[in-house]
């Protein structure tokens, strides 16, 4: 006996668009491989993160007058069926059309236990096929510890921790203090 298995076409990015538009707001979908995937609520600690990082990397910004901008939300498109949604992106400081680019320097990824694998494997193998991408940084949210993959290394893994550690990002000409990333987040204060 034959079973049939119906395998559905892979989403394009149009129609990827089309049903996200039709969600509820505040729901993070990202599309993996054309396969539309909702990414949990993040919890306090991890948003928190996020609002360090585009706080710390605008003041930089600023300061050095820099051209590129610090943004969450923003998809990313890697190929016509894979645009994931990094937690914070780097990329030139020209006005989108969209919501998505394809032309982001730094990607910042937030760990969290759901989301671990795919941002340790999928994200940091589909990042790595952006010509753009320099560095891609993984924070853990429940210590001082910091994942990083650069070009220049052929995206090897480098591990950085402790409260007075800092990340060093080339591509950008900027340095930034744990302290500041990981500000009010309760770690801090151990």
């Amino acid at each position: 006996m034959n079973i049939a298995h119906l395998d559905p076409p892979a989403m394009t990015a149009e129609e990827f668009f089309d049903f996200t538009a039709s969600r509820p707001a505040g729901e993070k979908w990202e599309l993996i491989e054309g396969e539309p995937v909702l990414s949990p609520s993040a919890n306090d600690v991890h948003q928190r993160i996020i609002a360090n990082l585009v706080g710390v990397l605008r003041s930089l910004r600023l300061d050095h007058s820099a051209n590129w901008i610090a943004i969450p939300g923003i998809g990313v498109e890697i190929s016509p069926s894979t645009i994931p949604i990094p937690d914070v992106l780097v990329r030139p400081a020209a006005l989108l059309d969209d919501w998505k680019c394809d032309d982001m320097i730094v990607a910042f990824e937030i760990l969290s236990p759901s989301s671990a694998d795919r941002d340790l494997r999928w994200k940091r193998k589909a990042y790595a096929r952006l010509a753009s991408l320099e560095h891609y940084v993984v924070a853990a949210q429940d210590a001082f510890k910091i994942i990083v993959y650069d070009r220049q290394t052929g995206f090897a893994e480098r591990c950085i921790e402790g409260k007075t550690a800092h990340l060093e990002l080339p591509a950008l000409g900027i340095v930034l203090p744990f302290a500041e990333i990981y500000r009010d987040t309760g770690l801090d204060r151990k």
